[in-house]
């Protein structure tokens, strides 16, 4: 069976205001990331948990361990979600928006719409293994 292959349909001003608004994503959780993270001289683009210093009781301990789990766990979504955004924002400079990492077919309008940052088509997402 051939699949029959779609174009993202999407004029320039549209993909213009998709990207300007994946920017403005992009800085807020740029600076999300600055607020729980210091910059990762080690790699270009990482981010390092910083440790919280509450003071040298147990209390003030047990508190900066639960807030380096939660920060650490934190930075670890917003760096993801940063990747996707990041993706997302190549695929548009590249003209590869909306074509499915997998099959190459077009990503539905609609999912597209719901989910800026998908990068495999319906079909697809639902036939990849999901980690529980």
């Amino acid at each position: 069976m051939e699949l029959q292959k779609t174009l993202c349909v999407m004029t320039k001003d549209e993909l213009k205001k998709l990207d300007e608004s994946l920017a403005k994503r992009e800085t807020e959780l740029v600076s999300q990331l600055e607020e729980i993270a210091g910059k990762n001289p080690a790699v270009e683009g990482d981010y390092k948990v910083t440790i919280p210093d509450y003071g040298s009781g147990d209390t003030e301990n047990a508190n900066e361990v639960s807030d380096l789990d939660r920060n650490f766990a934190l930075e670890q979504e917003l760096d993801a979600k940063l990747r996707q955004i990041r993706k997302a924002r190549e695929k548009l400079k590249q003209g590869t928006y909306g074509t499915c990492e997998t099959c190459s077919s077009s990503i539905q309008q609609e999912r597209l719409k719901a989910m800026p940052i998908a990068h495999l088509c319906i079909k697809c997402a639902e036939q990849r293994p999901r980690f529980r």
